[in-house]
């Protein structure tokens, strides 16, 4: 597991997210938004596939059963994020937008919010708990 690189790709989604709530900032105006959905969208369900696939499992066979639980809890909560984000990039095409902006923005944040959730989690939750398991394991390998 590299805890840097998830860390990376979530600095990049959370740079990308921010310049989205910008353009959704003010509902009477809209924005062109596409290009930055878009990129939002290949950077996070690449990332997105790596957790699911890669991470999520690699915590569930941790020896360390706190560990185990929390990424099962974390996993079960803000697991739905593809699937939700996914449906609302289908929802809203280009035009879609333009004609009902105003609801495009709240979907928008709202979609954003679920986003930081799940980031700032892994970040403050689950992260600090594969750094230790991955410790334990090569001072475990070190003495063993």
């Amino acid at each position: 597991m590299n805890i840097n690189e998830l860390r990376r790709q979530h600095q990049e989604l959370s740079t990308i997210a921010k310049e989205i709530l910008r353009a959704v900032q003010d509902e009477d105006r809209p924005q062109s938004v596409g290009p930055i959905r878009w990129h939002l969208a290949r950077q996070l369900m690449s990332h997105l596939a790596l957790e699911d696939r890669i991470f999520y499992p690699a915590m569930q066979r941790l020896s360390d059963k706190p560990a185990r639980t929390a990424a099962q809890q974390l996993r079960s909560q803000v697991g739905t994020l593809a699937q939700d984000f996914s449906t609302y990039m289908h929802r809203w095409n280009d035009d879609k937008v333009a004609r009902q902006w105003a609801e495009f923005c709240a979907d928008t944040r709202k979609i954003m919010a679920a986003l930081r959730t799940r980031v700032d989690q892994e970040e403050r939750l689950l992260f600090p708990l594969a750094e230790a398991a991955e410790r334990n394991a090569a001072a475990m390998s070190k003495t063993g």
